[in-house]
Order: structure tokens, then C-alpha cells, then sequence
């Protein structure tokens, strides 16, 4: 059994809050200098992501924006810094 971790144990910060799933997109495509698109259910830093069919998460220098839903608060767009581990990951595809 994996252990997931929770969004409030990592230190992330708000970048966009309350926007829709299109606008959040457009925010990680605009702010980054790569976007991966990675499905629903994929575990980042410990967290499951939960969205549609794929999530956009962006990489910018060593921090990654990403779409994350708080139940009953909406979706926000995070930022995580010095997540190196987490943009190897993506890098090589390994969305497991």
C-alpha cells in the first residue's frame, strides 16, 4: 500500500485560485517553460491529483505549477519549488 501524502504537508504557494479548469491551463502554459500532461490520478510529491482525463503540470527553473481541487473550495494552481525529483519524473515520461 503507497501512503499519499497531504497538499497542506507540502510547501506550496497560491498562484490562482478559483479559476477554471481552461484559465488554469492557460495560467501553467503561459508561466512555464514546459508543460506535461500527465492523467488524472497521478501522484506528485505523495498528492493525487484529481481532474479529468489528463492534468497540465508546468515546469519553470526547478519548481513545478500544477492544477490541484480542494473539495468545496474550487481549483487552485500551485507552485512547488526545488521539486527536481518530481520534474525528472516528468521529463522521462514515467507517469506511473
Amino acid at each position: 500500500m503507497i501512503n499519499m501524502a497531504c497538499i497542506s504537508d507540502l510547501p506550496y504557494e497560491i498562484l490562482l485560485k478559483g479559476a477554471s479548469v481552461k484559465k488554469s491551463e492557460e495560467f501553467i502554459r503561459e508561466n512555464c517553460d514546459e508543460v506535461y500532461h500527465v492523467p488524472g490520478g497521478y501522484s506528485l510529491a505523495g498528492v493525487m491529483l484529481k481532474g479529468g482525463k489528463t492534468i497540465p503540470i508546468g515546469v519553470k527553473g526547478n519548481s513545478i505549477y500544477f492544477q490541484y481541487v480542494k473539495p468545496c473550495k474550487g481549483l487552485f494552481v500551485l507552485k512547488l519549488d526545488d521539486a527536481q525529483d518530481e520534474i525528472e519524473k516528468l521529463r522521462q515520461g514515467n507517469y506511473q
